[in-house]
């Protein structure tokens, strides 16, 4: 890490992380920024000791198959969803601890390094006020379901007689109403709580960075609608060469930055690949589960308002997750639009060749990922009609970038022809000008006066 990272001039988007990055320190996650400031013993023993609870309660819940025989039919589905979804989502913190210096790397690219160079201030509020939403929300419904398990056990003890017992585990038995049995169980359900804030803390940290890359195109696409206004300005008088060099490096630094974000977004796909992948799994589980559950449980209100709550936090979170990664599918697919308007048309001569060959180049590399990523393997031409003719997808990817790749080409031939067009026009018109000033120096009647002229006579 450079001096100049560490000494970064602050942004919205900087600070945001940062208070961010303080909460999920505070929930178990690793350093995820720059500097550590809860980087002591302390706090390294007491999350150690957390993480070692949390181990040991998915591995006592999964106990309960071999030692819990006389459950009720909502503590069988319950113990299914748990030992289901628990296991998978101890999962991601193991993925996100292996993946922690590529995590840092990637936050400090999309929040420093591609911040310096364009940062649309309203672009930067809409992601925080998108993310801060998505995340408020899937955490309320995540506490609101545990809220709820835990009403309805204590309702079961006031009214029944029976157990607290929202957490199946081997131990204690389920009918057995010793202190120490309900001391061990209210400590399983604060090991619920406390496992369930690093699930929250997991999933925001999901949002934000998906959240935070989406944007990040959309921020990438008002640097290259601007960079028009570099020949639309007329307060300052420069001649049109000096506006073409000028124009050509902002392009350079657009394309730099759309090299990098286009790192980020693969960045983002090695590392959330296991989250994806397991929230669909458990979605699918769960609400199978769910279903059977409203069939077969008891008919009363607190089961029906947490049934209802934990099938929204799995739906919810399901859903936060893909809604973000198809914005940033459909915001990474308008950068080659926003190139292509960024004004490389009034460039002219030599500087005109280098810019459609930069263009060109970065509109076919950003549609070259996406068609990388829909067969999930690097794209060469000795492969290519092997790939095309794998599947239906497949075919209808490839000839959706050939499509657009086409498009593109010729909507740049016509737009040279046109400027050619123009050029010919206007040097035609400066020709004749010439002509006429040449044959009559002294000025004369026009045609349209002559015939008048004539008419008169």
């Amino acid at each position: 890490m450079s001096g100049s990272e560490l000494n970064y001039i602050p942004n919205r988007t900087a600070v945001f992380f940062s208070k961010l990055n303080k909460i999920w320190s505070i929930t178990g996650l690793p350093n995820l920024w720059l500097v550590d400031k809860n980087n002591n013993k302390i706090s390294r023993y007491f999350h150690g000791i957390i993480t070692v609870f949390i181990y040991v309660l998915v591995l006592i819940e999964f106990g309960s198959f071999f030692t819990q025989h006389r459950l009720t039919e909502k503590q069988k589905n319950d113990r299914l969803i748990f030992n289901f979804a628990h296991p998978v989502l101890l999962m991601y913190f193991i993925n996100l601890t292996y993946y922690k210096t590529n995590i840092k790397n990637l936050l400090l690219m999309l929040c420093i390094t591609l911040k310096k160079a364009h940062n649309d201030l309203d672009v930067e509020m809409k992601m925080i006020r998108k993310g801060s939403f998505y995340s408020i929300f899937f955490s309320l419904t995540a506490c609101g379901t545990l809220i709820l398990y835990g009403f309805d056990s204590l309702m079961q003890v006031i009214h029944t007689g029976g157990s607290f017992t929202t957490v199946i585990t081997a131990w204690p038995d389920i009918e057995d109403s010793s202190l120490t049995a309900s001391v061990v169980r209210v400590i399983s359900y604060v090991g619920w709580w406390v496992f369930t804030i690093r699930v929250m803390a997991m999933f925001t940290l999901l949002i934000m960075t998906t959240v935070l890359l989406s944007h990040q195109y959309k921020n990438l696409q008002n640097y290259f609608y601007r960079l028009n206004d570099i020949f639309q300005d007329d307060t300052v008088e420069v001649n049109h060469e000096e506006k073409e060099l000028k124009y050509l490096e902002a392009l350079k630094v657009g394309l730099k930055l759309h090299s990098d974000t286009l790192w980020c977004t693969r960045q983002c796909q090695e590392i959330f690949s296991l989250m994806y992948s397991g929230q669909i799994l458990v979605n699918v589980f769960v609400l199978c589960v769910l279903m059977l559950q409203m069939m077969n449980s008891e008919r009363t209100l607190v089961n029906a308002v947490t049934i209802v709550c934990l099938g929204i936090t799995t739906l919810g979170s399901s859903g936060f997750i893909m809604w973000n990664a198809g914005d940033i599918t459909f915001e990474a697919a308008l950068i080659p639009t926003a190139i292509f308007s960024s004004g490389w048309h009034h460039c002219r001569g030599a500087t005109s060749a280098k810019v459609r060959k930069l263009l060109i180049t970065a509109m076919i590399q950003g549609q070259r990922n996406t068609l990388t990523t829909a067969f999930k393997q690097k794209i060469r031409p000795e492969t290519i009609v092997g790939m095309m003719l794998s599947s239906k997808a497949a075919w209808d990817a490839t000839s959706k970038f050939m499509t657009e790749v086409l498009q593109d080409l010729r909507r740049t031939e016509k737009q040279r022809e046109g400027r050619k067009q123009w050029f010919r026009i206007q040097d035609g018109r400066a020709a004749a000008n010439a002509f006429s000033h040449e044959v009559m120096p002294n000025g004369g009647s026009t045609g349209k006066q002559r015939q008048k002229s004539d008419r008169g006579f």
